[in-house]
């Protein structure tokens, strides 16, 4: 019997030392870089829910406060994976460090042209019949100050207005502050029109100004882009891949999500991201404000047949002054995806 036990105990023992098969190993951490904003959102709600440790990794949130920073944390910080407005993205000078694996979502809807009830830019619409939603004429635009961002996604915006009407930025005053500042002049009575991005452009709303354009209305597209680091990325593709799954997972929760829960969701995120509480209806704003694209819609964006995404960051690249990175755009791992 005594042997018995010891031939039991002997076995167990030596089982035990076998690499367990149905059971992970240790997750294994990922570095990612985001701003305090909408496309974070899907990450962090993925963490929340565990689905990175589920797919064999340990996602890490670093925390930035503009793109460009944000670019020059991957020589730096070393992050891995990153989300980042186009313009910083395609002006950082990385040299083919970084490629574009996804989108984030569309800030279209979040960026845009404002100006006083009582203006004249606001009496016209339609001028150009491509944008029927978009205000302004060529007479009721030129001489005037435009409060804005100088590089950024809002005067983008402004340069994609103004050549709608026939204009150039010679034809404008374009005064360069950041976003905060401008609206805060614009509301002391300076300028005749502002170019802002979320949050700023809610503001502006609750202070009573009206939309001359959004980006969305004026053809000036605003991918928030997923960016991989290349060198990480070829030596890890598969680890690429999981975390496009758990994003997308969260993407998925961000479409299917009840809206009440889905707002409540966000204002945890919020307050997690930045200590400050979030009103419901803001929160809400935010939400319905940055539409996302699941997987086929992104296969589609990426799709060189149909040069989508090729499109709008060949506009982005030409305005910004950046590289065409073309070839840091890649759709691998979102067709090892739909596998």
């Amino acid at each position: 019997m005594h042997k018995l036990l010891g031939g039991l105990c002997a076995a167990l023992l030596f089982l035990a030392g076998l690499p367990q098969i149905g059971h992970t190993a240790e997750p294994v951490p990922l570095k990612t870089a985001w701003l305090g904003e909408h496309e974070a959102f899907a990450a962090w709600y993925a963490k929340q829910k565990g689905w990175d440790l589920e797919e064999g990794f340990r996602l890490k949130m670093l925390s930035y406060d503009s793109g460009k920073q944000l670019m020059a944390g991957m020589n730096t910080a070393h992050w891995e994976i990153a989300a980042c407005g186009a313009i910083p993205a395609l002006t950082a000078s990385l040299d083919n460090q970084a490629e574009i694996i996804a989108i984030g979502n569309d800030e279209s809807l979040a960026t845009g042209i404002y100006a006083r009830k009582d203006s004249p830019i606001l009496g016209h619409t339609g001028y150009n019949a491509l944008y029927p939603e978009m205000a302004g004429t060529g007479g009721t635009v030129r001489g005037k100050t435009i409060l804005c961002t100088a590089g950024s996604s809002a005067h983008y915006t402004v340069h994609k207005w103004l050549e709608a009407l026939s204009l150039t930025e010679k034809d404008v005053t374009i005064k360069d502050m950041p976003s905060e500042e401008a609206l805060k002049a614009f509301l002391n009575g300076e300028g005749d029109a502002v170019a802002l991005w979320s949050p700023y452009i809610l503001e502006a709303e609750q202070h009573g100004l009206m939309p001359v354009t959004l980006s969305s209305q004026c053809d000036a597209s605003q991918p928030t882009l997923l960016l991989a680091n290349k060198a990480f990325a070829k030596e890890h593709p598969a680890l690429v891949t999981a975390f496009l799954k758990m994003y997308f997972r969260g993407i998925t929760a961000l479409q299917e999500t009840p809206r009440e829960q889905l707002i409540q969701d966000y204002r945890a995120f919020y307050h997690a991201w930045t200590g400050r509480d979030l009103p419901p209806q803001d929160a809400a704003w935010e939400l319905a404000k940055h539409p996302v694209y699941g997987l086929k819609g992104q296969l589609t964006l990426f799709d060189p047949a149909q040069k989508k995404l090729h499109t709008w960051l060949q506009e982005l690249a030409s305005f910004a002054g950046g590289k065409n990175r073309l070839s840091d755009v890649t759709d691998v791992y979102l067709k090892k995806l739909a596998q």
